[in-house]
């Protein structure tokens, strides 16, 4: 180990006195090659067949040199600071044309990342601060095998569940447009209806107080409390750290403040910026077509599933196809014909992010264009 450090010292040392090893090596060479003559002359040789034959025994001078300096440097970053002092030629010599292709570079690769980010985090990380998003898939309904209402039901859900232990968790949600009041002021705001593992299924921990607990899942409007977004908690309480416990009024009934999602969660529609969450429970509050819990035949619930560790999306639809199956027999009056659908978080009909693939697309070509330029 310590013969190599050594050895890959000296060939970086070599890079800084390559014109001395230079200097020292055409001497070394010519006093080889001198040797050679003088023997050869000594054999009788006149000087001119002496010096060529000397030459010929040597095996050409200048391929010795060049595996001698493979031999003592570090031909790839030999190799690439040649191609850097060309280029810097080159620049000098048409400086126009030179910084006009350097432009259209810096901009190719400043829109390329940016396309490239803006993919990743549509398409593929779509959700800020939620963790798992390789495991997150989106559930979606289905009537008798082709896309209709998306929406699943409660009931169903809960069964899905409880049938389906290779999906780690079932997510429900719902939006709602609310009129919040703080005080005396009064605003629209966008919110969530959330089965109560919502923030422990994503990953995402309350930075005050807490999430949801699976008790505050049952019962009619029995639980009104709120988990308020970042953006709330700052703009309208001031960062007031006692938060928890206070209330705010949705739709006119108060809720408990429990806690205050983290900064950078936004909740799990893209494009939308949810202001607060509330339990399931409370979900005859927001609807005005009434409460919907034990409905099998209300499909309200826009659904997540988080895959179990190495569970293939493909084993997770096999099982869950397979509840959906004894669901459409237990329950033909509300069921027949129905199924479910494990579906990439950005095709899910109720997200707008397939919406943009034609952007994207459109982005992305001009960007290889602008490169193809360069």
């Amino acid at each position: 180990m310590r013969e190599t450090c050594r050895a890959l010292l000296l060939r970086l040392a070599s890079l800084f006195r390559r014109r001395r090893l230079d200097e020292e090596l055409d001497a070394e060479l010519r006093s080889h090659l001198e040797m050679a003559v003088d023997f050869n002359l000594r054999r009788g040789l006149t000087a001119e067949d002496a010096r060529r034959e000397a030459l010929r025994d040597f095996g050409g001078v200048e391929q010795t040199k060049e595996i001698y300096r493979e031999q003592r440097g570090l031909p790839l970053i030999e190799t690439t600071l040649q191609d850097v002092r060309l280029g810097l030629r080159i620049l000098r010599r048409s400086p126009g044309f030179s910084l006009l292709a350097l432009l259209c570079l810096t901009l190719g690769i400043g829109a390329n990342a940016a396309v490239l980010s803006w993919i990743e985090g549509i398409l593929f990380r779509p959700f800020p601060a939620v963790a798992h998003q390789d495991r997150l898939m989106a559930l979606v309904g289905t009537a008798r095998g082709e896309p209709g209402n998306p929406d699943v039901s409660w009931p169903d859900l809960v069964d899905f569940r409880s049938g389906c232990p290779r999906i780690e968790a079932f997510i429900a949600e719902k939006i709602t447009g609310v009129t919040l009041t703080i005080g005396d002021r009064a605003e629209r705001a966008t919110g969530s209806v959330v089965s109560s593992n919502y923030f422990d299924a994503l990953g995402v921990r309350p930075i005050l107080g807490r999430g949801f607990e699976p008790s505050e899942d049952v019962g009619r409007n029995a639980h009104p409390v709120t988990v308020i977004s970042y953006r709330i908690w700052k703009d309208r309480y001031g960062g007031d750290p006692a938060i928890v416990g206070r209330t705010q009024a949705l739709n006119g009934l108060p809720h408990t403040i429990v806690g205050v999602a983290p900064e950078g969660f936004y909740g799990t529609f893209v494009g939308y910026a949810f202001d607060f969450w509330v339990p399931a429970s409370m979900q005859a509050h927001f609807d005005p077509t009434g409460y919907k819990l034990e409905d099998r035949d209300a499909r309200w619930i826009e659904g997540f599933v988080l895959l179990g560790p190495g569970v293939s999306a493909a084993q997770a639809q096999e099982e869950i196809s397979a509840v959906a199956r004894r669901l459409e027999a237990d329950h033909p009056d509300t069921n027949r014909g129905r199924g479910v659908r494990l579906m990439p978080l950005w095709q899910t009909p109720f997200n707008n992010a397939g919406a943009l693939l034609p952007t994207l697309g459109t982005a992305l070509a001009v960007v290889i264009l602008v490169l193809l330029i360069a």
